[in-house]
């Protein structure tokens, strides 16, 4: 697929997660030219610390761990590190992309999903996390071809960043790629292009691609030396899964992303969605009791220390989406999308689960070297 397809599939995808209506009302307006009518925001140079939201050797909100943890954070130690992708922080319509010199826009960056997902990876690893040119959120209702075109200049930087990463840092670790939302297409992509096939692939501990679905039948096609992980400590292997409240209705998204892949792929064989339960640490996992869940952080983005983990909820896998327990408490801070769609809490919901595993399969990859 080429790189102007590719984007276009993030685009439609989007959608089938959130709907145009959400681009344009609930987060703020869209552009009002096209994706040419704008300068486009300065290239990042990632030898520049300030590029980056997390380095493991600097005070950042992905060093935050939570009252009630059982894993300290342990980057000073670590022998793996996190390549992190973040999801859309930027809900402005001035521009097609983030320029990522705009403070606001970086620290609710960072005091929403550094702190609230990048932080779960600390007990584990390094975590390393880019900013770059993200598309805007309303760049998934764009009408003609701006929103493809905005997601292509992100991954643009996204790769530089990756290249950084491992021409400058890695020096040959094991690693793990993290990512939720839009930064989860570009990890798809990066995992697509860069990683699989390469010597990269036997050094990648795991990808947690969180937020967007995954077609099981994607394995064998355009990925082949990656697979899914169907047990808590494989290695080599993708995690992903989708969150819905119990009564929710994920179908017409899953209906959309079935339909993407048989157009890419020209069949319907293994069209189905992908399912990690992060609570059972299955694929596919039946339901599981809250007494699985190991811990929720609750409340909201904000400034400082992390809320304390509370007691979390039962969830499970069915066709494709995980179904869990809805908090019926302001303690959560629930945003809530049409049919149920938990998408903004998949890390919140099963926080200390996520945290769990990532130790358990980073010791299980090293105990195999």
């Amino acid at each position: 697929m080429s790189p102007l397809n590719t984007v276009s599939v993030i685009t439609l995808a989007l959608v089938a997660i959130f709907g145009v209506a959400t681009a344009q009302a609930q987060f703020g307006g869209m552009p009002q030219g096209t994706f040419d009518d704008y300068e486009r925001p300065a290239v990042p140079d990632y030898t520049d610390r300030s590029a980056w939201a997390a380095l493991p050797d600097q005070q950042d909100a992905a060093d935050l761990a939570p009252d009630g943890t059982s894993i300290p954070e342990a980057q000073a130690m670590a022998q793996v590190d996190v390549f992190y992708l973040h999801p859309t922080t930027y809900r402005g319509a001035e521009n097609w992309n983030q320029d990522i010199a705009m403070g606001d826009v970086n620290e609710w960056t960072d005091i929403s999903v550094m702190a609230r997902q990048a932080s779960a990876f600390n007990g584990c690893c390094k975590i390393y996390a880019p900013r770059y040119r993200q598309a805007t959120i309303a760049a998934m209702g764009a009408k003609d071809d701006s929103g493809t075109r905005a997601y292509g200049l992100a991954y643009e930087d996204v790769l530089a960043a990756w290249r950084h990463y491992t021409e400058t840092w890695n020096e040959g670790r094991p690693f793990i790629i993290a990512s939720h939302s839009q930064g989860t297409f570009h990890a798809i992509r990066l995992l697509e292009e860069e990683i699989d096939g390469t010597p990269w692939a036997d050094k990648m501990v795991a990808a947690y691609i969180i937020g967007i679905g995954i077609n099981e039948g994607k394995f064998g096609r355009s990925l082949n030396s990656v697979t899914l992980c169907t047990g808590a400590t494989d290695t080599n292997c993708v995690i992903s899964w989708n969150t819905f409240a119990r009564d929710g209705d994920a179908a017409p998204g899953v209906a959309r992303l079935k339909a993407m892949y048989r157009e890419r792929y020209g069949t319907s064989d293994g069209d189905e969605i992908a399912c990690w339960n992060p609570v059972s640490a299955t694929l596919d996992g039946g339901n599981v009791p809250a007494a699985e869940n190991l811990g929720a952080l609750p409340g909201a983005a904000a400034l400082g220390d992390l809320p304390a983990l509370t007691q979390g909820f039962g969830a499970g896998c069915r066709d494709g989406s995980l179904y869990t327990d809805q908090p019926m408490t302001d303690d959560f801070k629930l945003v809530l999308f049409a049919g149920g769609n938990l998408h903004m809490h998949d890390f919140d919901l099963f926080y200390e689960n996520i945290r769990t595993n990532a130790v358990a399969r980073t010791e299980a990859f090293l105990a195999k070297q």
